[in-house]
């Protein structure tokens, strides 16, 4: 085993706990489910390693599955491993669906020590069929870490399983979000048919979004009408109206996109009470593999108010009453008229309280 070779340097340098995680990840360059003109891929080993973990070498092995990828390269260029020499650093593939990779600073106490945070070591593979999506299982079969001194006793924490895919994975970064009103209750009178409101949509594309085009539609009921569709405003987006849909598209790779947009529409109905949506979702133009398309639902609950009640005719007067003067109100209690003289002869007349809608008279509610 290669830690054979630092056997004779393990000597105690105190009773010092350290753990060293060393996690099996992805990165992508591109995304194969979007037509990127590569189809390769970069495994890495990452690790946050110190001067006094002492690690001066390691021997790694990677399997897979052969039908699905293939692993042509390792790197040490950019990664921790850069410290190792070129003649000391080995990569081969013993068998189908087996890689190793073999390296270390030199031999002796006088040999640097690996340090940094990141990529312990990069590998380089390839999908070898198109099928889109597609995913695949890669997994650390084997891995030996070479320390050059003792610190104490010394724990390694291995996430040695990854799921390979060959598009961006879903995340926060790559969706597209669609933010809005959800719920408006309201009423309409007892005579009313129809009511307009106004609804606002923003929407959000992450860093990682490809450049193809994503629709903005809306569903089509009977009692909801849209009257207009405006772009409020956009970033690192353009936007571009086609009938009842707005295509937008992102600009730039790699910078967050923004588009605004309002709707205005007319609610018809003749129901005591009603509900009523405006549904507007994203549609790709082709296969995104890297977005999750949301919808937003807008709820509108509609009551109608209720109908006056019918009034009294008329009201007719005793002669008994001829001295009193009247103030008039309506049904909602505000002041509507007065026949009393607006002089100094008021103060002699009895003032009365009356209810008035339209030319007929409720009832007298008062007298002062």
């Amino acid at each position: 085993m290669l830690l054979a070779l630092f056997a004779g340097n393990m000597a105690m340098w105190g009773q010092i706990s350290r753990t060293v995680s060393f996690d099996l990840n992805s990165r992508h360059e591109s995304n194969y489910c979007l037509g990127a003109n590569t189809n390769e891929f970069t495994l890495t080993i990452d690790t946050k390693l110190e001067s006094i973990d002492s690690l001066q070498a390691y021997d790694i092995s990677i399997r897979y599955n052969p039908s699905k990828i293939r692993i042509v390269a390792a790197l040490r260029t950019g990664t921790i491993s850069s410290l190792i020499p070129q003649a000391n650093f080995f990569f081969k593939n013993p068998e189908k669906g087996f890689t190793e990779i073999i390296g270390y600073t030199g031999l002796g106490k006088n040999s640097p020590n690996l340090v940094g945070i990141g990529a312990l070591v990069a590998l380089r593979g390839e999908w070898i069929d198109s099928k889109c999506p597609d995913t695949t299982n890669v997994k650390i079969a084997f891995f030996d870490p070479g320390f050059e001194f003792g610190i104490g006793p010394r724990y390694i924490e291995i996430d040695s399983n990854l799921t390979l895919s060959n598009r961006v994975l879903d995340s926060v970064e790559t969706k597209i979000t669609i933010i809005g009103d959800s719920n408006i209750e309201d009423t309409l009178s007892y005579d009313q048919v129809s009511k307009k409101y106004g609804f606002s949509r923003s929407l959000f594309f992450g860093k990682a979004s490809g450049n193809d085009t994503v629709s903005l539609l809306y569903d089509v009921t009977d009692s909801l009408k849209v009257l207009s569709i405006k772009v409020d405003s956009t970033n690192n987006i353009i936007a571009t109206k086609n009938g009842n849909a707005l295509n937008f598209t992102k600009i730039q790779r790699g910078f967050a996109g923004f588009a605004k947009v309002k709707y205005d529409v007319e609610i018809q109905t003749t129901d005591d009470t009603s509900n009523h949506f405006l549904n507007t979702f994203t549609k790709s133009a082709t296969c995104d593999c890297s977005s999750t398309m949301d919808s937003l639902l807008s709820e509108i609950q509609l009551i109608r108010m209720t109908k006056p009640d019918t009034v009294i005719s008329s009201i007719v007067e005793s002669e008994d009453v001829n001295g009193l003067c009247t103030d008039f109100y309506d049904i909602l209690g505000r002041f509507i008229e007065s026949d009393c003289p607006n002089d100094e002869l008021t103060k002699a007349i009895k003032r009365r309280k009356a209810l008035k809608l339209g030319n007929d008279y409720v009832q007298y509610l008062d007298s002062k």
